[in-house]
């Protein structure tokens, strides 16, 4: 009697090479687009935006902006983006689902959230009708579903593959599901184990997942305090943003096919910043920070780019500037 084969699945390199032409094929004619993003610059040094079944994360200090970057590329896929057939699901750990929309009015008004949430006068009928008119006209409209409370890996897996599923239903079998994480740190762990662990697992699920659905991952993820270091700041050629400065640095280069640092040099009380001694604060508005997108990891492309960016941020926007510094 035969014992029950373990093995793995396997084929020729031919297949893979008719696979490869196919895919290629169909760049070129516009069958298979990347997701655009708002920002120009960042698309020019990916493949034209943010690839299929690949994933990307964004790093950074708390205040660098990374939280404000996923909640405009949640918003700016659909804007950039209208013949593309996908939904959004947030793993929204950090912060509550009302908090995030907050936010999006925040940037489309261009009021702060002080502003918006009465801090220090009290938002007038115009301007609630303003944001009424935002949430009722566009924002509602966006297929952008959040998931709150913290899960662990396994619950994580489990809720991807039960949306995809039930989107794919409705939207047809090109459907495909943009996650998000904010932030990998946050997903809860059995009881007693290892931060690195858990984040070793979950890219590990991060990239099962993209071999079996049509996806995209964006991971939010921190730096530890190595970049905060007296000789670091002391030394220009150790301002930039390394691999070891992310946490889980390992499991998360394993995984991620895009790594991206978003660095405010200004929260060091730097004067200028790195080896080029590009400016900490813009060079004519003082009052406005940079901050320097740091792309450290590039699977199908160039890595060590540097791309400029103006700090927005109280209207929970990152904008581009002029300038790309390799």
């Amino acid at each position: 009697m035969a014992e029950k084969s373990n093995s793995l699945d396997y084929k020729h390199i031919s297949i893979a090479g008719t696979e490869a032409l196919d895919y290629i094929d169909k760049r070129r004619k516009g069958a298979i687009r990347s997701l655009k993003t708002r920002w120009p610059k960042l698309n020019n040094r990916l493949t034209g935006g943010i690839e299929w079944n690949t994933i990307m994360t964004i790093a950074g200090m708390s205040g660098s902006g990374k939280s404000s970057i996923a909640n405009e590329l949640e918003t700016s896929f659909f804007d950039h983006n209208p013949n593309e057939n996908f939904s959004v699901l947030s793993f929204n750990f950090e912060m509550l689902a009302l908090k995030q929309v907050g936010r999006k009015i925040s940037a489309k008004m261009s009021r702060t959230v002080t502003e918006l949430y009465s801090g220090q006068a009290s938002l007038s009928d115009g301007d609630f009708q303003i944001a009424e008119n935002h949430i009722n006209n566009e924002i509602s409209n966006y297929d952008i579903f959040y998931v709150d409370v913290p899960g662990t890996v396994q619950e994580i897996f489990s809720t991807i593959m039960k949306f995809h599923e039930e989107q794919k239903k409705i939207k047809g079998k090109h459907y495909g599901t943009v996650i998000f994480l904010d932030h990998t740190l946050l997903t809860r762990g059995a009881q007693g184990a290892a931060e690195r662990e858990i984040l070793s697992r979950l890219y590990g699920m991060f990239m099962f997942v993209k071999k079996k659905i049509k996806c995209i991952f964006i991971a939010l993820s921190q730096l530890n305090r190595e970049i905060e270091k007296s000789e670091r700041l002391a030394n220009p050629m150790q301002h930039y943003p390394m691999k070891k400065d992310i946490f889980g640095s390992d499991a998360v280069f394993h995984g991620s096919d895009y790594v991206m640092v978003s660095h405010k040099p200004f929260m060091l009380h730097l004067q200028t910043y790195g080896p080029k001694n590009l400016p900490v604060v813009h060079p004519t508005n003082h009052t406005q920070c940079m901050i320097y997108w740091h792309v450290i990891k590039n699977r199908d492309g160039e890595s060590g780019l540097v791309l400029s960016m103006l700090d927005n941020l109280k209207h929970n926007t990152v904008d581009e500037y002029n300038q790309i510094f390799s």
